[in-house]
């Protein structure tokens, strides 16, 4: 790989590595979301549409956590490329990629073709932004049902 498409590469690993660390606000927001709805539930005597709109919040935080930790995984692993293919001599980054994927299947069992040549940069670039797009759906929904079961006990118990 010439060393301007190496360098490329390093960017746009950096950039995606940068992209997914924002995650981790997300996260944050969502742990405290997280232990409101749980609190709620556990300490308070809710009606059945509140109580299911706070497990839906807590579950919808669940999932997010699930999201974060992957894309806290993904960029600490685009950070590693980013500073790997920035440094000369230049590695080769097929090779890079290829290791990677023998170690995703030694590791957690995936099945990669031995024979296969490894996914592009850029595929897996996309892959982990989509993370970070289901990691903020997921809070999205967190919030949107705490605040229904917040607005619902609201109405319920005839606030101005």
């Amino acid at each position: 790989m010439a060393p301007d498409d190496l360098r490329q590469s390093a960017a746009d690993a950096a950039l995606a590595a940068a992209a997914l660390g924002q995650g981790r606000r997300l996260d944050l927001l969502s742990l405290t979301l997280l232990a409101l709805a749980l609190a709620a539930l556990l300490l308070t005597a809710t009606s059945r549409p509140t109580a299911t709109l706070l497990a839906l919040s807590a579950a919808a935080g669940l999932a997010q956590r699930y999201f974060a930790f992957r894309c806290d995984l993904d960029a600490r692993i685009f950070t590693y490329w980013a500073n790997r293919w920035s440094t000369l001599p230049a590695p080769d980054q097929s090779a890079d990629l290829g290791a990677f994927d023998r170690a995703l299947s030694l590791v957690f069992g995936m099945q990669v073709p031995p024979s296969a040549a490894p996914r592009p940069l850029a595929e897996r670039i996309r892959g982990a932004l989509r993370l970070l797009r289901h990691q903020s759906l997921a809070l999205a929904l967190q919030l949107a049902s705490l605040l229904g079961a917040i607005l619902w006990r609201l109405c319920q118990t005839g606030a101005p």
